[in-house]
């Protein structure tokens, strides 16, 4: 068991540690010259996911990396929980928008973005694509191996939502990047790493349902013009995530929430 408990720490240490270095150094760049590094940008986008694979491959050779793709071939789970994945932040969204109108006279002029169903189709097609770039790294690889070391999927969740949240840290270096404060992009971001990791435990450590879930997510900045929040508003959205996320861990509390590596 010790050699395990270290063969762990060693490869997630070297996984975080991997996947800050792709990311930030192609966005650093990319940042400081926007007009010459576009695509360096959207590579740092799947940092996490060329680490995995790349620590994967280190430590367990092609089994090992065909065994973590594998997890996309995970669809039989119930109907019930694509559609929490596809709908349920989407819903948080509206519902914080709602108290935020009700309790702070909140105004939302030309908050919807325009689009039609089959763009918001395709896009949300193209972001299950950009996400597969995280969700590989962040839940596929990262997440069982908490889970395994810390030996509660709640430390696990609060590990991996700090880390995933100061991922994103370099979007904040150039104004105009990110209309979310940084400390409610935290609250949040820890808030629905917990929310991940019931979804994938309860769908047998399936890619598919959390690539679905953080499309769900990103979908709607592409249907709500997210720069019309407040600051109120994210806050409300932020105590929504936690509220879920105790919930869901409640709920759940004496179920198996461990998969394997």
């Amino acid at each position: 068991m010790p050699n395990t408990r270290r063969r762990l720490f060693l490869q997630l240490g070297a996984y975080f540690l991997l996947t800050f270095l792709i990311a930030w150094g192609a966005w650093f760049p990319a940042f400081l010259h926007p007009d010459s590094f576009k695509l360096l940008s959207f590579g740092g986008l799947f940092a996490p996911a060329l680490s995995a694979i790349v620590i994967v491959s280190v430590a367990n050779g092609k089994q090992g990396v065909k065994k973590l793709l594998e997890r996309y071939r995970i669809l039989r789970f119930h109907t019930g929980w694509y559609f929490f994945a596809v709908l349920f932040v989407p819903l948080l969204f509206i519902i914080a928008l709602l108290l935020s109108s009700a309790f702070f006279n909140t105004e939302f002029k030309n908050l919807m973005l325009a689009g039609s169903p089959a763009v918001v189709l395709i896009s949300f097609s193209w972001l299950m694509f950009i996400n597969s770039g995280e969700e590989v790294g962040w839940r596929g690889f990262a997440l069982p191996r908490l889970q395994r070391l810390l030996k509660k999927p709640v430390y696990a969740s609060l590990v991996l939502g700090i880390f995933w949240s100061a991922w994103h840290l370099p979007i904040y270096l150039v104004p105009g990047q990110s209309s979310i404060p940084l400390p409610l992009f935290f609250l949040f971001t820890i808030g629905l790493s917990f929310i991940y990791t019931v979804l994938f435990n309860k769908t047998s450590g399936s890619l598919v349902s959390v690539v679905l879930l953080h499309a769900g997510t990103d979908i709607m900045p592409r249907i709500l013009n997210i720069t019309l929040f407040s600051d109120r508003t994210w806050l409300i959205f932020g105590i929504l995530i936690w509220i879920s996320a105790i919930v869901l861990f409640v709920i759940f509390k004496n179920k198996s929430m461990v998969v394997e590596e």
